[in-house]
């Protein structure tokens, strides 16, 4: 027999073999401990006392071995005030005062605090067999009862699963999946008793964290309850292609029912694929990861706006200047300073020039300035004069205002010479006998013949007046830059150039890219020339077709890149013998300006008219053709000549009708007898820039 064990007494088999035959429970609710009657010895199965009991109390716990269901596990703590005696036994009691089991146990002193110098918790266990483990209950009494190991580690456990850092999981599910078997997640093979992060099933209420099965998933026990699903539920995601080593928390907030709240997770902090001292300038998201980064060279490349770049400070540097916008200097070249603009009168744009609007204003403003614009003054050809400001000199000025040239008043005296004597004339009327036959009279004032220049003027150096209109061309302030850049494109001629447009028909006119808002476009438009009559017999020859009208017209303000519709109108067709000839057709530039064609010829017994010119129309200047030349019995008539354009076709004589030629021009007409009229030529659009 081993040393130290514990028996089931014969009472206690009988209490238990009643127990079990009346189906009731076996309950356990004492233990005691003796010293043995003062030395060691050997319990039997007969005792149904212990030899001299010193302490007895109720059980603090009583539970099944994990590894022997059928063994049970009695405990019992001594408080520190008890003791000053040997524990050399020990005994289980029912709840009906039966000794059930009688325990050998190792000499132990227990001390007490009062008499001893010492104390100490004493703690008792005792280990027995039973053959029904399940029969057995624990009576206690929870005014004295103590917690023991077993208990405290499973209320702890299910304390900290309510908490809301989890244990980790293997891997995170993203995307919709289905809560059975094993299966691939990113990138991961998952088998069975895993536990895997459900994020994004398409019915959120079933997210959360599960262990995985061969069947049916089942949720973790540190959240299969709502009590445990925690709004800030956080967990370390371990494996994963696109998701390993991630923190992911539960935003969803509360109150959380689990099965019934849609549930919403997102990652907390994670690798991102970008490897430290990638980038010099990051994009994070709202948890602060990097999603994206650039490698900027300049400040604007990291955000940094209200500095100058490296550019705007040389131009500082290098223009730079102590004299204050306003300020007038004169520069003996005809280059314009950078911060300067020349004096010219010229009107300029208060968006380009802030600075300098704010100092001139409207001071030099003439009324046709156009909203948005100022005018500079004017100093080309002009000398500077300082202000009176009061002292007299040049009284009534003001300040910036126009003087016109001007003579002082003053007077030169005047000789007549005769025969070596000097005579002054004086003002006044009278008269001087320069000898008995003559009488020269003056009145009032001798005047002087002309001699010298168109001014009076001192001697002088021809100078370039500028005003100082911006300090550096950057935008903090001083100049805008977008402006000036259009402002220039403005001030850029541009350049000349020209379309011509001779076949009949309708075509398009794009205008010019590098086309400007003051770009001028002349457009000449000439209509056909009318078709010249046939000849029908030796007194009925053709008469001339009219000369097509014509059109000028110069537009501003067309816009680069516009299309404008441009028809240039057919001559009008030949007469066949006998028959009059066809009408030209009308040219135009869309609806700007028009001509239309010159007139039939036609064809009548002794001679046939000549027929009209055409008109134009809309533009600012406006011509009719020529009228076709009648005919002269058997002999046809010339075509009418178009404006700014050659004659008409030649009339016919024993022969047909000349073809119009040059843009507009009339056909002749058929001579008689049996000769056709000629045909009209096609009108033209010419369009010139600059």
């Amino acid at each position: 027999m081993a040393d130290y064990y514990t028996l089931l007494t014969n009472a206690g088999i009988a209490y238990e073999t009643a127990c079990k035959a009346a189906g009731v429970p076996i309950k356990l609710s004492q233990i005691s401990v003796g010293d043995g009657g003062g030395a060691v010895y050997n319990p039997a199965a007969t005792a149904t006392a212990l030899k001299r009991e010193v302490w007895r109390g109720p059980l603090n716990a009583l539970f099944q071995d994990e590894k022997n269901p059928s063994w049970l596990l009695a405990e019992v703590t001594i408080p520190p005030e008890e003791g000053g005696w040997y524990v050399r036994e020990a005994g289980l009691w029912t709840d009906t005062g039966i000794l059930y089991a009688i325990v050998k146990y190792p000499e132990s002193f227990k001390p007490v605090l009062a008499t001893s110098g010492s104390g100490k918790e004493f703690y008792i266990r005792s280990i027995f067999e039973t053959s029904n483990a399940s029969l057995v209950t624990l009576l206690i009494d929870d005014t004295v009862v103590k917690a023991s190991r077993a208990w405290v580690m499973g209320y702890l456990a299910d304390e900290l699963a309510k908490l809301d850092g989890k244990p980790s999981v293997r891997v995170v599910a993203t995307g919709n999946i289905v809560l059975n078997s094993a299966q691939q997640i990113d990138g991961v093979a998952v088998v069975s008793g895993q536990r895997v992060l459900v994020a994004g099933q398409a019915t959120a209420k079933d997210n959360g964290i599960y262990v995985t099965a061969n069947g049916d998933w089942v949720r973790s026990v540190d959240s299969n309850t709502s009590a445990k699903v925690t709004p800030g539920l956080t967990v370390m995601v371990e494996e994963g292609t696109a998701n390993g080593d991630s923190l992911w928390h539960l935003v969803t907030n509360g109150p959380i029912t689990l099965g019934t709240t849609a549930l919403s997770f997102e990652m907390l902090a994670g690798r991102t694929g970008i490897q430290a001292g990638t980038y010099k300038s990051l994009t994070v998201d709202k948890y602060g990861r990097a999603i994206a980064g650039t490698n900027p060279e300049t400040l604007a490349g990291f955000g940094i706006k209200d500095t100058y770049t490296k550019p705007e400070i040389e131009a500082l540097i290098a223009q730079a200047s102590a004299l204050p916008v306003g300020a007038v200097v004169a520069f003996p070249k005809t280059a314009v300073p950078p911060g300067f603009l020349e004096i010219d009168g010229s009107v300029k744009s208060i968006a380009t020039y802030p600075d300098l609007f704010a100092y001139l204003g409207t001071t030099f403003n003439t009324g046709g300035e156009g909203a948005g614009n100022f005018r500079l003054p004017e100093s080309r050809g002009e000398f500077l004069r300082g202000w009176d400001h009061g002292r007299g000199v040049d009284p009534g000025r003001v300040l910036g205002s126009y003087q016109v040239d001007e003579f002082k008043k003053h007077r030169h005296p005047q000789y007549e010479y005769d025969t070596g004597n000097n005579t002054p004339i004086h003002d006044g009327s009278f008269a001087y006998d320069l000898n008995a036959n003559t009488t020269i009279g003056y009145d009032r004032t001798a005047l002087i013949g002309y001699a010298g220049g168109s001014e009076t003027r001192p001697r002088n150096v021809a100078v370039m007046w500028c005003i100082k209109a911006w300090n550096a061309p950057i935008n903090q302030g001083n100049i805008d830059i977008a402006a000036l850049v259009l402002e220039m494109q403005h001030q850029r001629p541009m350049e000349p150039g020209w379309q011509t447009f001779s076949a009949p028909g309708v075509s398009n006119f794009t205008v010019p890219q590098g086309t400007k808002p003051d770009s001028v476009f002349d457009v000449e438009v000439w209509g056909g020339g009318g078709g010249g009559a046939g000849g029908s017999n030796g007194a009925a020859a053709g008469g001339g077709g009219g000369g097509g009208g014509y059109s000028y017209k110069r537009l501003t303000g067309l816009a680069a890149g516009t299309v404008i519709k441009v028809t240039v109108g057919a001559g009008g067709a030949a007469g066949a013998w006998g028959y009059p000839g066809g009408t030209g057709g009308t040219s135009s530039f869309d609806t700007y300006c028009s001509a239309t064609g010159g007139g039939a010829g036609q064809v009548v017994s002794g001679g046939g008219p000549g027929s009209l010119g055409g008109l134009g129309a809309g533009g600012d200047l406006n011509f009719s053709g020529d009228c076709g030349e009648p005919s002269e019995v058997t002999v046809g008539g010339g075509g009418g000549m178009a404006a700014r354009g050659a004659g008409g076709g030649l009339s016919g004589w024993a022969a047909a009708g000349g073809a119009g030629f040059a843009p507009g021009g009339g056909g002749g007409g058929g001579d008689g007898p049996s000769y056709a009229g000629g045909v009209g030529a096609a009108g033209m659009v010419v369009i010139k820039w600059r």
